[in-house]
């Protein structure tokens, strides 16, 4: 017993004193900016409602237009898979309920959001004056995480409304778009 008690003790020692090992960088969930783009883009419908006769009939899948559809082509797949909202990935322009603008020079992006800034369509850039310009959701990097921006005034003059619960994930811009 005597040789017992300062082994485990040297043990617990190592225990506690020694940092734990971080995961393996293979072991890590990774993700690439345009997946979760995607990824978002198919959550955040649940999260905004259309006025009536504006985005998809039931059953139907939401048109989604990207100024860049090839980066996110990966990502939406070609048929339908499982239950929930479904997606056609199209290039803009073009008639949409959902319009990414991934790879758009700021001057375009501007030029397509007053374009469609009346129009029941939820538009998504990850630019940080996204929300000044007229998005309804703007993606923006803080601490290594992709987080999420909501520009109501755009949202209400598209006609959409904005689950509650969207709001206390997001950050709130209020104001519209720059005149």
């Amino acid at each position: 017993m005597g040789m017992l008690r300062p082994l485990l003790l040297a043990f617990l020692a190592w225990a506690v004193l020694c940092p734990a090992r971080p995961a393996p960088a293979e072991d890590r969930l990774t993700a690439t900016p345009d997946q979760l783009r995607a990824l978002y883009v198919q959550r955040l419908v649940k999260y905004v409602a259309w006025p009536d006769g504006a985005g998809p009939a039931p059953g139907e899948p939401f048109i989604v237009a990207a100024t860049d559809p090839a980066r996110l082509r990966p990502y939406f797949p070609a048929t339908d898979q499982g239950a929930g909202p479904h997606f056609r990935l199209v290039r803009w322009p073009a008639d949409c309920d959902v319009l990414v603008l991934a790879g758009a020079s700021r001057r375009e992006a501007a030029a397509i959001l007053k374009r469609v800034a009346d129009k029941p369509v939820l538009t998504i850039t990850q630019d940080p004056d996204g929300p000044a310009l007229g998005a309804v959701v703007n993606f923006y990097m803080r601490g290594g995480r992709l987080k999420l921006e909501v520009g109501l005034g755009a949202a209400r003059r598209a006609g959409l409304s904005v689950s509650s619960r969207l709001l206390q994930l997001a950050r709130v811009h209020g104001g519209g778009p720059r005149e």
